[in-house]
């Protein structure tokens, strides 16, 4: 499903790289788009969670959160800052094309592009079916994914050299829009080691993952532009769906 060389070395650095992301916000975004659809759940699936930091939030206010990722590494940090933060949250590593956890959800979500990483149509189709098949009638299943313009932008271009930095990066994005995947090799430096990943990606049109859903079972979808409640633009580089189960 995703380039084994991603989220291996950078996992015990990653809460490191990403301490800049407004996590509070997209909580805040998530419990929005809830609203806006009228879902109240209460335990929820973390689809694709990393190190957990959005199932850590969402555990602090009251919900009850199992989350899955194909990292060993990642899930490995997730189950530590758990046990150290007496969370009871529950973490299996898992492909998200072929998971099965044996139990169900009233909610479901995806964030930071993970989807994004699922670069087989086959594959985006299969994982979308199984979170169906985990949750109840009538629940919600939230994701985000970047668009064929936000790497059309070379949003993936960036780097962070200061040495005042916890940890410096360099990250060069190549993508092709005949396949619209693009491959982003990515350089670290911390503490006087260095490390690196390649990142694939892909871009999935609103059409395509509509068809997902609907193959699915999701009958109500909404796409927005992301951290909006409104409608996708042209310029779109993230998009938000709130997806309802029948």
């Amino acid at each position: 499903m995703t380039d084994r060389e991603s989220f291996g070395p950078v996992a015990a650095h990653y809460d490191v790289l990403m301490s800049h992301v407004p996590y509070d916000m997209w909580v805040s975004y998530y419990q929005l788009l809830l609203a806006h659809v009228g879902s109240k759940p209460k335990r929820l699936l973390d689809v694709c969670c990393g190190t957990g930091v959005i199932a850590e939030l969402l555990a602090e206010q009251g919900y009850e959160v199992v989350g899955f990722d194909i990292s060993p590494e990642m899930i490995s940090q997730a189950k530590k800052k758990a046990l150290e933060k007496g969370l009871a949250l529950s973490y299996h590593v898992a492909d998200a094309a072929h998971f099965e956890l044996g139990e169900t959800f009233d909610g479901a979500f995806s964030f930071f592009d993970s989807l994004n990483y699922i670069i087989e149509p086959d594959d985006l189709a299969s994982a979308i079916e199984r979170v169906a098949r985990h949750l109840t009638p009538g629940s919600t299943f939230v994701f985000d994914v970047n668009t064929a313009y936000a790497f059309e932008q070379q949003m993936f271009d960036q780097a962070e050299t200061s040495r005042k930095a916890p940890i410096r990066y360099d990250w060069v994005g190549n993508y092709d829009p005949k396949s619209r995947i693009i491959r982003v090799s990515m350089s670290f430096e911390r503490d006087g080691v260095e490390f690196h990943e390649l990142h694939v990606q892909r871009a999935y049109t609103v059409d395509e993952l509509l068809e997902y859903l609907d193959q699915a079972g999701f009958g109500e979808v909404t796409v927005f532009d992301s951290y909006t409640l409104q409608p996708p633009r042209k310029r779109s580089d993230r998009l938000h769906f709130v997806a309802v189960l029948d």
